[in-house]
């Protein structure tokens, strides 16, 4: 039995706690303008700003959420005052209202109740959480694991709270991006044309349940688990592919097949694999009499799963166990004894763990013959539970990246399969979602048309003035709170980074002489002049060096000029200007005013004089450090559409799209896409 865990160290509680505390001062700092925005707008229609919503806290005492009072966006977001009070934990316990009764029962078959006791003691004196581990496994599929043994691991040290919270963002971000308009249905999904019921696991479990206690002499029901790469095989194997559309369950297996259902806007329920299935397979069983019989894997391998199950289950029956090394073809002498050997068990529950194709094949191929109620193809299921190859750790699943420590375990093996099979399947998938959705373009769109006018429309001389107003308000209302959020967050860095600054300022002017800083004109608003400062990246005389490099530029249309290779550039330029670092005091340029931190980037005055009347469009509002084109391309976009990117988020700027964009600043920064 695994020991179970215990409460969090005092050493842990509070490195965690300082995290904590950072986090909700920099996300107040951030959000302060929004925070106004909601404050202002719930004094002005009720008589309190806030309302609390209680839930239980830390060892089930109530506590109480701050929210603000008007219904709409951002109405949550004062919950990072509890958060920087302490009441609430950036990871912790899921949040439960105060009005419904804490569930401590288990929902988990493999814990004794002693286990179980300890644990719900020891996740009691947690605090409830902005993110929990429920919401980390329902991402990707694992909401039957235990959250509470997840939870406990990663408050033991500050490195599992990180780690925790690294695989939350990662998990988030990664869903996310393929979730269009998410229709929620728990029928079936078609992937490549093969339908994948959209089950829990508890429901799986069921399902083997009743057609085991179902009458004998319905013939055996197959149960079939697909990931990427059995999808792959489908697309090109038609005895596979019939086979798996014989069964009676096809089931989703993978952070891939997930991906490709999110992207057709179907989220699934639950990732289902024989691997999780089987031990508590093996529990139901127990309780209800049923016997199961192994086939398949190397010579002992079988046997040795059936020991180790016993162990933890005593009153699991084991028909018979059977390697997977024989002849499988219909008529072989071989194939028939297995069968019989198999009928003579009186097994309930055939699992054949054979690979894909070869065991959705053979399962078809002997159903006729068999007595099983239940037939289902589990594949490398044996090798795990034979403790012959280790498993992915928990923490590794939670990210769906389970695939890549099998890799790594068995890379002559696997390397066709996930190097050059997981590609495939995205690009299947995205071929698949391509023609779907041009079907659906082409469809003819059904418009009743509107009759019997019983009145003239007749223009609104005062609403339309009042729309006017509201609209002016609006944008004066935008440009207030842009320049608060910039006055802010610049001060902020500013204060924070002053050590960095120092460092980095020594090491540019140990590595060449001269100035640490590099000033240069700029065309600002109104193409109005300003000075803008960066961090030197180059060397003193690179301006001098220019007309020696000007028939290099690799930048498309000749207005700006980029090479990837610039001898001009320091050591220590190449390393900042990969990460944008070099921009940093252009801080100080955003908390002068002269520029924002969002916003087209600022040009030289001789790059302006080359533009044409529509490229200058681009000059209608301050320049800012990133933009839209820096967080998709950087350098690779060309600098016509680079404008076009412009001038489209100058008429749909917002402070949302604001903070989100600086938000997915982060990831192009730490990745350098199109930076040199």
């Amino acid at each position: 039995m695994i020991k179970p865990q215990t409460r969090p160290t005092s050493t842990a509680v509070l490195a965690i706690r300082i995290v904590d505390l950072f986090a909700a001062s920099v996300m107040i700092v951030i959000t302060s303008p929004l925070l106004v925005y909601g404050l202002l707008k719930s004094a002005v229609a009720n008589i309190n700003a806030f309302e609390l919503v209680f839930i239980y806290g830390a060892n089930n005492k109530t506590v109480g959420l701050y929210q603000f009072t008007y219904s709409g966006k951002f109405k949550s977001l004062p919950v990072l005052i509890n958060l920087l009070r302490g009441d609430v934990s950036l990871l912790g316990k899921k949040m439960e209202f105060a009005f419904e009764a804490t569930d401590t029962t288990s929902k988990l078959f493999s814990r004794s109740e002693k286990e179980q006791i300890v644990q719900d003691l020891a996740t009691a004196s947690l605090k409830p959480g902005l993110s929990s581990i429920e919401q980390i496994n329902s991402a990707t599929g694992l909401s039957f694991e235990s959250s509470q043994r997840s939870l406990l691991k990663a408050h033991s040290s500050l490195f599992n709270y990180l780690s925790a919270l690294i695989r939350g963002i990662f998990v988030t971000t990664l869903t996310r991006n393929f979730m269009p308009q998410i229709k929620h249905n728990n029928g079936p999904i078609s992937v490549f044309g093969i339908s994948l019921d959209n089950w829990t696991l508890s429901d799986l479990l069921n399902d083997i349940k009743q057609a085991c206690q179902a009458n004998s002499s319905v013939k055996l029901q197959q149960y079939s688990f697909v990931n990427a790469d059995c999808l792959n095989i489908s697309c090109h194997n038609e005895a596979y592919r019939r086979s798996l559309k014989q069964s009676k369950r096809i089931f989703a297996d993978g952070i891939g097949v997930r991906l490709a259902c999110l992207s057709k806007g179907h989220p699934l329920r639950d990732n289902l694999n024989g691997t999780d299935m089987f031990p508590r397979l093996c529990e139901l069983a127990a309780e209800q009499q049923l016997s199961i019989f192994l086939l398949g894997g190397e010579e002992g391998v079988a046997a040795a799963t059936a020991e180790n199950m016993l162990q933890h289950y005593s009153n699991l029956k084991i028909a018979g166990v059977h390697n997977g090394y024989f002849d499988m073809s219909g008529n072989s002498e071989e194939n028939n004894q297995i069968v019989a050997q198999i009928n003579q068990s009186n097994a309930d529950i055939l699992l054949v763990a054979m690979g894909a194709p070869l065991q959705e094949r053979w399962l078809e191929d002997n159903k006729p013959q068999l007595n099983c109620s239940v037939g289902i193809g589990v594949g490398g299921l044996f090798d795990f539970y034979s403790n012959r190859i280790k498993r992915a750790p928990l923490w590794l699943r939670q990210m769906g990246m389970e695939w890549s420590y099998r890799l790594l375990q068995e890379p002559s093996r696997m390397w066709q399969r996930y190097i050059i099979g997981n590609p495939t399947f995205i690009f299947r998938v995205w071929r698949e979602n391509r023609q779907l959705n041009k079907v659906q373009a082409a469809q003819p769109k059904t418009v009743k048309a509107k009759t019997n006018i019983k009145y003239t429309p007749k223009f609104n001389v005062k609403q339309a003035n009042t729309r006017r107003a509201m609209h002016n308000m609006r944008r004066r209302l935008n440009r207030f709170t842009k320049r608060l959020l910039d006055i802010t967050i610049s001060a902020a860095l500013l204060v924070l980074l002053m050590p960095f600054f120092i460092i980095l300022s020594l090491l540019i002017r140990i590595e060449s002489k001269g100035a640490v800083l590099f000033c240069q004109t700029r065309a600002g608003r109104n193409n109005q002049p300003f000075t803008m400062w960066k961090f030197r990246s180059m060397y003193q005389d690179a301006e001098q060096r220019l007309t020696a490099v000007q028939n290099d530029n690799e930048m498309q249309g000749g207005v700006l000029f980029k090479i990837k290779h610039d001898p001009r550039v320091t050591l220590i330029g190449k390393c900042i200007r990969k990460t944008s670092i070099d921009e940093l005091p252009q801080l100080w340029n955003v908390l002068k005013g002269d520029m924002s931190l969002v916003g087209p980037r600022p040009a030289l005055v001789s790059e302006v004089q080359q533009y044409s009347q529509h490229d200058r469009n681009r000059l209608m509002i301050k320049p800012g450090i990133t933009c839209i084109w820096q967080v998709t391309g950087r350098s690779n976009i060309p600098f016509k559409q680079q404008v076009e990117l412009d001038i489209d988020y100058i008429y749909q700027q917002s402070v949302t799209a604001d903070l989100w964009l600086l938000i997915k600043t982060i990831p192009a920064v730490l990745f350098a896409r199109g930076a040199y």
